[in-house]
């Protein structure tokens, strides 16, 4: 992690803390147990994120909040059904895309807020953020790359990472969403590299770069395809030889957009060495303890090489 000094205020966070509190009480206390779990830097860095991102504009992180708050109990929900069933409610890849990733109300006041709050808010993905940055970095500087591609970007939080690891870093984010690659594109921007990233909407299946990079990241795209091996295939393509990336999958996490049910990081291992990938490390993280009979969300993280 990046070294932050403890903050003695922290005039964003409490914005997020009293919207939770006013609107989702039973919610609020996820920030003191975050805090109590992984202590000050986890504090420092969500404040300094959210100051980086949102600035003076307290009525954006207000409605980024309840974005997440309802990103997180559809998630909840989801999870109880879950439990009972053990799978996935039955969905096409172009429903989930016209639910979501082609709904610009959905993305921009449910999705993309409430996914970039997560990394800091839920546990298994702040531990992805922490398996990133003490592995998966310093692997990047030994490697001396300085070019990456970011296939799938979310709100952009890994791109603009990668941007931020390494000096002269240079990226490119691929994604079906428009919003999505908007997000990113404030997302990098507001951290400063802008300059040094492009958005492409573009299908790497079907339309791939023109030349391999010496980094990919994926994160969080397998479960919502039909067919992950088949993209992980192309996603190989686009690493040079003696390239590192990191894939990630949702496991046992119900979602809006989620197709393919992964039950483990070995399914997960065993697609990506499938698509021709070298798995160099798999680690598996769940977002809390669950009680007998009880199913919980995980991270899936595969690092690996060409």
């Amino acid at each position: 992690m990046r070294n932050l000094a403890a903050v003695a205020e922290t005039p964003h966070i409490d914005v997020v803390s009293r919207t939770l509190l006013d609107e989702a009480p039973y919610l609020e206390g996820v920030i003191g147990k975050q805090r109590a779990r992984v202590g000050e830097e986890w504090l420092a860095q969500f404040e300094s994120d959210l100051a980086t991102f949102f600035g003076d504009d307290r009525k954006a992180l207000e409605n980024a909040t309840r974005g997440y708050i309802k990103f997180a109990l559809d998630g909840m929900l989801l999870q109880r059904r879950f439990d009972k069933t053990r799978v996935y409610e039955p969905k096409t890849y172009e429903e989930a895309a016209a639910e979501v990733y082609q709904n610009e109300q959905y993305m921009h006041t449910l999705y993309l807020p409430g996914l970039y709050l997560s990394h800091f808010l839920w546990q298994h993905h702040y531990l992805q953020h922490i398996h990133f940055m003490k592995t998966f970095v310093p692997m990047l500087k030994q490697h001396g790359g300085r070019t990456f591609y970011d296939v799938g970007v979310g709100t952009g939080f890994y791109s603009r990472e990668m941007l931020l690891a390494v000096p002269g870093m240079k990226g490119q984010g691929f994604d079906l969403s428009r919003f999505a690659l908007d997000y990113t594109a404030r997302m990098v921007k507001a951290f400063g590299a802008g300059e040094r990233y492009k958005t492409n909407l573009q299908d790497i299946i079907e339309n791939p770069p023109s030349a391999p990079a010496d980094f990919v990241i994926n994160v969080e795209v397998l479960e919502h395809l039909p067919d992950p091996v088949t993209f992980l295939k192309a996603l190989n393509r686009m690493l040079a030889p003696g390239g590192l990336g990191m894939i990630t999958a949702a496991v046992t996490a119900p979602n809006a957009d989620h197709i393919y049910l992964y039950n483990s990081v070995d399914e997960v291992a065993a697609q990506v060495r499938e698509a021709g990938f070298k798995v160099i490390e798999q680690i598996e993280d769940a977002a809390y303890e669950p009680k007998p009979g009880q199913t919980v969300p995980k991270n899936a993280c595969v690092f690996v090489t060409k």
